[in-house]
């Protein structure tokens, strides 16, 4: 069962709400249905980038974060006819992607997200000139709504510390070697699987890799489980949805359920790909609406997806064997610092994470602890002085 939303979340989903929102709506007045839906999807990735505090950290994660994204497409596209490159280039890049660990959410999802804006250009999904610039507005549009949602969340426990994170990635704190080969090499074997097999969009078997493989192998088989059913259901529903319900319902239908983004994505990895899924391939149903709609894509989204999770398991079974003859890894020294506080007075979170943003309240009950300290202290004082003085005067 899920639980009811916190005040964070319900505000945060207001933000997710209103970011992809506005320019669905926009597409009932101007008839430009595929940049919209651009628009619509960069404001949602750039609002999953967005640290969730720190004005400055807010405008470096998302802005360049959405630029990182860009520039891996732009790469991707120039790569296109050029499979030996392009083959090499998603190796390095999803090599990189796989060294952050989980608990550096930002770097974690960032690798992911420039992983896979390379490999959807390469594989000829729209990446032009006037997508790029879509992308931007919409990583723009986030970061006006993420300042002004990070004015009502200034307690928020669900943040972090792209800066906090990179330090700890430069100090060593990464997946290692291993699983940074496993990773592009699965995801490469999968797509070329997804294209031997005629694969509608062979790009989602490779995303499928991307975002399921796990380090820790108990996390990734249940992730596995949890993605193939949220995304049967997901692909199930939008169909549906896609066969049954008019077009001018979906920009209200995206609204509601963008909504309860913040609070799927805590509780459950399950739903959370259910909801994702009916949620990109409603845009992207809008986003193709000229060209007669995306039920082919939606056919073969669950298809892809069991194709990528069964190399995943694939992958899994090799990489415990591959454990067992490699070279133990010593973890840094950075590890036990960075549970303490950093030189620019942020401090982990119980969940890992790193805040740098202070609570009023927080603010508040030191402050309180601290008079009712100090007056201690000085009754405590006071009391000793008036002992002696009574002492003395005995004498």
């Amino acid at each position: 069962m899920l639980d009811s939303p916190t005040r964070y979340e319900w505000i945060r989903g207001i933000g997710f709400a209103v970011a992809m929102g506005l320019p669905l709506l926009l597409s009932y007045f101007i008839d430009q249905p595929q940049t919209l839906a651009f628009v619509a999807l960069g404001a949602m990735f750039a609002l999953r980038l967005d640290p969730h505090h720190g004005t400055e950290q807010q405008i470096i994660a998302i802005v360049g974060g959405m630029c990182l994204m860009i520039a891996s497409g732009a790469l991707g596209v120039l790569l296109v006819g050029h499979r030996d490159l392009a083959i090499a280039a998603l190796v390095l890049i999803a090599y990189l992607a796989g060294q952050p660990k989980p608990e550096l959410a930002y770097l974690s999802l960032l690798g992911k997200f420039t992983a896979a804006a390379m490999l959807l250009a390469e594989m000829g999904l729209p990446a032009t000139a006037n997508t790029a610039f879509a992308y931007l507005s919409g990583a723009m549009l986030a970061l006006c709504i993420s300042l002004v949602v990070a004015q009502f969340t200034r307690c928020d426990p669900q943040c972090w510390s792209p800066a906090q994170e990179l330090r700890q990635l430069m100090a060593g704190d990464i997946n290692g070697p291993l699983f940074g080969l496993t990773l592009p090499l699965t995801i490469l074997a999968a797509t070329l699987t997804g294209l031997a097999l005629h694969a509608q969009h062979a790009a989602w078997v490779g995303l499928t890799v991307l975002f399921v493989m796990h380090v820790n192998d108990a996390s990734t088989w249940q992730r596995l489980r949890q993605r193939i059913v949220g995304t049967l259901l997901g692909v199930v529903i939008a169909y549906l949805m896609v066969l049954w319900v008019p077009f001018a319902f979906y920009p209200p239908i995206i609204v509601t359920l963008a909504l309860f983004i913040p609070t799927i994505m805590r509780q459950s990895y399950q739903w959370f790909s259910l909801l994702i899924s009916v949620l990109v391939l409603l845009v992207i149903d809008i986003a193709m609406v000229h060209q007669g709609g995306d039920l082919q894509l939606i056919r073969w989204r669950f298809f892809d997806t069991l194709i990528g999770c069964l190399w995943v398991a694939i992958a899994l079974v090799l990489l415990r064997f591959g454990k067992r003859w490699w070279p133990a890894r010593l973890e840094p020294k950075a590890l036990a610092a960075s549970a303490c506080h950093s030189d620019t007075g942020s401090q982990d979170t119980s969940n890992g994470k790193n805040c740098d943003a202070k609570c009023s309240d927080d603010k508040a009950t030191d402050a309180r602890s601290n008079d009712k300290g100090q007056a201690k202290t000085e009754g405590q004082a006071s009391d000793k002085g008036l002992a002696d003085s009574q002492q003395n005067s005995g004498k």
